[in-house]
């Protein structure tokens, strides 16, 4: 290949290519590779969890895996519920993976991830019945940043009649002015 062509492709990768490694993600990511190639593993992991970390601040609040389920002892371990159809005053149980939260300290020299949850329930015509503030909170109190958190949230909706319903979730992350919208559908069996 001649110069020039080595040159217009690089040239065309360079413009295609958005800043996905520029900056410092990209720096430290980069730092980790070079690390990993010398046959550094360890400091190449640092490296990496710091580019992660650097990420993780820079990305928005998030909610992922929303499920309705029947149980939920850990991240990832849970039973999903088989179906959105619930008995007049029964629980309703939300398992999910939030991501992108900030860290606070609880003073005792852990990080502190806070977080709590509030609900707008409404109607199938898209009227709203109703919005509770915080109706569920989690507080975690660690040694690291753990990025593998679960919330799982029990509902009461005692009062609805039968039918079929939306439930808007906002979740608030108390150490930073983030939030996440998610939502979930459920219906109460007549």
């Amino acid at each position: 290949m001649q110069m020039k062509s080595i040159m217009a492709v690089l040239m065309a990768l360079a413009i295609s290519t958005p800043c996905a490694f520029a900056g410092e993600i990209g720096d430290r990511a980069a730092e980790a590779e070079k690390l990993l190639q010398s046959g550094d593993g360890a400091g190449a992991l640092d490296k990496f969890r710091s580019a992660e970390e650097a990420f993780w601040q820079a990305m928005p609040l998030a909610v992922q895996n929303v499920k309705q389920v029947d149980t939920a002892s850990g991240f990832g371990i849970y039973s999903e519920r088989a179906n959105h159809t619930y008995k007049p005053g029964e629980k309703i149980v939300l398992y999910m993976e939030p991501i992108g939260y900030g860290y606070g300290s609880d003073g005792l020299g852990n990080s502190m991830i806070a977080l709590s949850v509030d609900i707008t329930v409404v109607s199938a015509a898209g009227e709203t019945l109703g919005t509770s503030e915080k109706v569920g909170r989690v507080q975690v109190a660690s040694r690291s940043h753990n990025r593998e958190l679960f919330f799982k949230l029990d509902l009461s909706l005692d009062g609805l009649p039968p039918g079929k319903y939306r439930c808007d979730f906002l979740m608030h992350d108390e150490n930073s002015n983030k939030t996440a919208p998610f939502t979930t559908d459920i219906e109460i069996a007549g």
